[in-house]
């Protein structure tokens, strides 16, 4: 039977954490498994769907990194857990919460069952955020690259869920107002609904003033543009009149002036 290969400081602990989160996604894939078939909301149990597949994968490239630095899988360093394994630590967690989200699913209604499952989901998108987070700082001060790109890639995967459950928990909230509260007892949709109305023929009509002023504007800028224009035309035409009348002015006088001489 191969020896195990003797691990130094910096390796031992990146192979420390790098096992938890190992575990965390070995609990979380039964985790997400369980609370699938308790789904029926349709959306929302097609993204848990795809989150599942990511989790399989995070805890495959985990278990491939653990390998290349010297580790084992099969077991897992976590504190205060002794000879835990890590695997099957992580499965035998979900597989309790399992039973407990099954009961849950019982004795609730329906939305309300989504909304307790989406919390639990959300409270460990954010525990594994943190696990990768330490886990990238940690590598970049030892300088391992490959296991920090590791860390930070799969963390961008669980922000990308928490956010996703974060708005679906908003929405299960209505669902569950909704199913389970009168309609009378709710916040009256119509106050809110003529609120909104109301300002946007606000909006509208100060926009409608707005353009009327401009119109407005524009027609008279068009009239005093045509009044200019008489006024000119009309000064041109007395001007022409006062040259044809003085014109006319001397032919007659010339005219007199031949005649006398003539005479």
């Amino acid at each position: 039977m191969p020896q195990a290969k003797t691990l130094n400081a910096r390796d031992a602990k990146l192979v420390q954490w790098l096992s938890e989160a190992y575990s965390k996604e070995a609990e979380l894939e039964a985790d997400l498994t369980a609370h699938i078939s308790l789904t029926e909301k349709m959306p929302y149990k097609k993204r848990l769907r795809k989150h599942l597949t990511e989790t399989r994968d995070h805890k495959r490239r985990v278990a491939s990194r653990i390998k290349q630095l010297g580790g084992s899988t099969s077991s897992s360093n976590l504190p205060g857990v002794p000879n835990a394994v890590g695997e099957v630590a992580g499965k035998a967690v979900a597989a309790v919460k399992g039973q407990v989200g099954v009961a849950r699913g019982l004795v609730n209604p329906q939305a309300e069952t989504h909304l307790r499952n989406a919390q639990e989901e959300l409270r460990e998108e954010h525990v594994e955020i943190a696990i990768y987070t330490r886990i990238e700082t940690l590598a970049t001060e030892v300088g391992d690259k490959d296991t920090a790109q590791l860390a930070k890639g799969i963390r961008r995967d669980e922000e990308r869920m928490a956010k996703y459950l974060a708005a679906e928990l908003v929405r299960l909230v209505k669902d569950v107002v909704r199913a389970e509260i009168p309609r009378d007892q709710r916040a009256t949709t119509r106050r809110r609904n003529t609120r909104e109305r109301t300002a946007t023929s606000r909006t509208a009509t100060a926009r409608s003033r707005t353009a009327t002023g401009v119109v407005r504007s524009g027609t008279r800028s068009s009239s005093a543009g045509s009044a200019t224009s008489r006024k000119t035309s009309a000064r041109s035409t007395t001007r022409r009149s006062s040259r044809n009348g003085a014109s006319a002015s001397q032919r007659t006088t010339t005219s007199r002036a031949r005649t006398a001489s003539r005479s």
